[in-house]
């Protein structure tokens, strides 16, 4: 079915530095990032709906009716448009709609993008005779972060009318081309380089478990280290956000004896007005540089003081970035990057519930296996002060698996200790 649509906005111009920084990562990793899935719809409602939803997305939020211009050997530029019409794909169900719903929804995240000629949005209605049973709705990476994808949904099913929060990202790299924004991109450059290199050059050991497939993912859900961050975070008068990121370094360095760790933070960049409730991809890594030696009280407070920095200067050129960390690199050795990632979610805007873990269930599970490429090392924390979820990325080239497994255990074990408090 073919969907109009029409919003305000229309131009070209650069991409902004967070749709340049999905780019780049796409480009080398060779994957879109989509985002997105199926859902099961209540009784009643029928293929208008759904049509009137992707209507509502296309003209509420300029990323969504965004293509991308090659621009000669660099990245592409951006060229919204104000109206135009989607397709609407209406899948019929079988015998089973959820399992019809969920391979659309793997077919729409497979599949490559054709960035120049389509949107960057998928939307299918599952049909089962006369009822509509199931909605997919999967985008590129380059619509959204995970802190958009939150203010979509919400605006979406309220059907919110009020004007766009947050600027787009045509304007926000007319904004970043300023002289205010080149400054900015300036001193986040200096932030990076200029502790890069200062710090020791971190000496990871080879992995002891190189595996094919190459990289891993795991899940730890756990009652007992958000138990001891609160109790930690009291006893040095600071939060839990500040506490866990203290614990997973000293942890990190108790495993592999990296005490000094550069580690990449993930920013939601929200707290910039005006990219606050903004549709689009803005969230980029910071550098913090944590020292884990001396006391937990230290520790803390130092990695309170970097991550506060690292979030300030996480919000710059990324081709500018990787070609001031390449030279760094170059003078200093490769392992001066250290690709340790970090993101604490429940801070960003991406919130979710998380059951606590049950007697049936093993506190940590490796879920998958794949040799599509990511991060040597990267940690989603998710949940609340009162259960976590804490799922891990590892290349087993990088760090066994074994060794990434250890070092969430050691976050209890080490949150525990400073806190006083026993496991149990």
């Amino acid at each position: 079915m073919d969907v109009p649509f029409a919003g305000e906005g229309a131009g070209s111009g650069e991409l902004s530095w967070g749709q340049l920084d999905v780019w780049v990562k796409m480009g080398r990793l060779g994957r879109s990032f989509a985002m997105g899935g199926a859902r099961a719809l209540p009784a009643g409602t029928t293929v208008g709906d759904v049509a009137g939803e992707l209507a509502y997305l296309m003209g509420r939020y300029q990323s969504m009716r965004t293509r991308f211009v090659p621009a000669g050997d660099g990245p592409p530029r951006q060229v919204v448009h104000d109206h135009g019409t989607i397709d609407l794909e209406i899948v019929a169900a079988g015998e089973d709609p959820a399992a019809a719903a969920q391979s659309v929804a793997q077919r729409y995240r497979t599949t490559p993008f054709d960035y120049v000629h389509t949107w960057p949005v998928r939307m299918a209605a599952i049909v089962d005779g006369g009822r509509c049973t199931h909605a997919v709705l999967v985008m590129s990476h380059l619509v959204f972060d995970g802190a958009g994808a939150v203010v979509m949904m919400a605006e979406t099913a309220a059907r919110t009318t009020a004007a766009v929060r947050g600027i787009a990202p045509l304007e926000q790299a007319r904004q970043q081309a300023l002289p205010a924004g080149r400054r900015h991109n300036a001193a986040a450059l200096r932030h990076w380089e200029t502790r890069l290199r200062a710090i020791p050059v971190p000496d990871l050991p080879p992995s002891r478990d190189v595996r094919s497939p190459r990289y891993h993912q795991g899940v730890h859900r756990t009652t007992t280290l958000p138990r001891a961050l609160r109790a930690a975070a009291r006893e040095h008068g600071t939060d839990t956000a500040a506490a866990l990121l203290a614990v997973f370094a000293i942890a990190f360095a108790e495993v592999t004896g990296v005490v000094v760790l550069p580690l990449r933070l993930m920013a939601s960049n929200r707290f910039r007005t005006e990219l606050d409730g903004s549709v689009s991809p803005v969230s980029q890594n910071g550098l913090c540089v944590l020292d884990t030696a001396g006391a937990f009280g230290d520790v803390v407070r130092r990695a309170r003081g970097a991550a506060m920095t690292a979030y300030k200067y996480a919000y710059y050129d990324r081709r500018e970035l990787e070609a001031r960390v390449a030279a760094v690199a170059a003078d200093r050795g490769p392992g001066v990057a250290l690709d340790v990632n970090f993101n604490d979610r429940r801070f960003g805007g991406t919130l979710r519930p998380v059951a606590p873990p049950t007697g049936a269930d093993p506190a940590f599970a490796w879920v998958s296996a794949h040799d599509d490429p990511q991060s040597g090392f990267f940690l989603n924390v998710d949940g609340s002060d009162d259960v976590l979820e804490l799922t891990v990325y590892v290349d087993s080239h990088f760090l066994a698996p074994g060794d990434a497994a250890a070092v969430l255990r050691a976050m209890e074990t080490t949150a525990a200790r400073v806190a006083g408090a026993p496991l149990s």
